[in-house]
């Protein structure tokens, strides 16, 4: 198996992840899924993209959607320098938006009426992001853009579910769906993967060789990765102490938080929490890029 799963974890006051190419120096990205959707908009250059088994090649102006749980890869820079903007709505933002979210696939048509509202919302998000540095308030102008792309999206460009690779590592990706959201929904509780597999009614050993092989992680590391992200929130939002978050995210206490959140941030909770103010997306970002392999 050579793709894994994607984990998407959206900066403070965002919607959803938004990012350019350029920015991250990340040219080549393997094959992967999520349950988020994902739509990028070539600005320069070309970008090679493989999705569910078919490669195409994009060119500026192209819009290219990502449907939850396809399997994609990109290859960027491989004629010239390119430039390509970025936008993934995590998959718990979709359902809160549109309960229905998973009843369908969604297609952008070139030329059609979504396409042209679609790439017009990228002209104006492009500048807006690249000169953010210098906009008090540009998360909340993005965040009127991610909605106003959603609406779009649902409104205009639903089409009937397709199974988007093979039955094989279809059945395996949505058990993988299945786990995840209890996973997600239960973080905060005393999980094991003992626990876990009795619930799926799967041996530990079975359940442990389905996440390493279609999630390219172990049950452990996935599992404090949802704590860390769930405790960041808190750290960032409230004045509870480092052992409260520690408690309330599912860690055994301060110390095993404090290590868990260092390995993602680069620096202890405490450390984080106090130097917030001066900071921006640069830790976001760090954090990103150190839990997909880059750092």
């Amino acid at each position: 198996m050579d793709y894994f799963h994607e984990t998407i974890k959206v900066p403070e006051q965002f919607l959803a992840w938004v990012y350019l190419q350029s920015e991250n120096c990340i040219t080549d990205v393997k094959k992967h899924w999520h349950r988020s959707l994902e739509i990028s908009y070539i600005i320069k250059g070309s970008c090679l993209f493989e999705i569910n088994g078919h490669e195409l090649e994009a060119h500026p102006h192209d819009i290219l959607l990502i449907n939850s749980c396809d399997i994609h890869g990109c290859h960027t820079n491989y004629h010239s320098e390119s430039e390509m903007l970025s936008i993934i709505f995590p998959y718990s933002f979709l359902m809160a938006v549109f309960p229905t979210f998973n009843n369908y696939r969604y297609i952008v048509e070139p030329s059609s009426d979504a396409y042209n509202k679609l790439e017009s919302a990228f002209a104006e998000i492009y500048p807006i992001f690249r000169n953010r540095s210098q906009l008090p308030l540009y998360q909340l102008k993005l965040n009127s853009f991610f909605y106003e792309i959603l609406y779009i999206l649902f409104s205009e460009c639903k089409a009937p579910k397709l199974v988007p690779h093979s039955i094989k590592s279809q059945k395996h990706i949505e058990r993988c769906t299945e786990i995840i959201d209890y996973i997600d929904n239960h973080y905060m509780e005393p999980l094991s993967l003992e626990m876990l597999a009795n619930v799926f009614s799967l041996s530990k050993e079975h359940l442990s060789r389905t996440f390493k092989t279609y999630m390219d992680t172990t049950f452990k590391k996935y599992l404090t990765s949802i704590r860390v992200h769930h405790a960041y929130q808190d750290l960032m939002d409230t004045d509870l102490s480092i052992l409260q978050i520690a408690l309330d995210n599912g860690f055994s206490d301060a110390r095993a938080f404090s290590s868990a959140f260092y390995s993602y941030y680069g620096e202890t909770p405490l450390k984080y929490r106090k130097n917030s103010k001066d900071s921006d997306m640069s830790h976001q970002k760090r954090a990103y890029l150190r839990t997909h392999g880059f750092l």
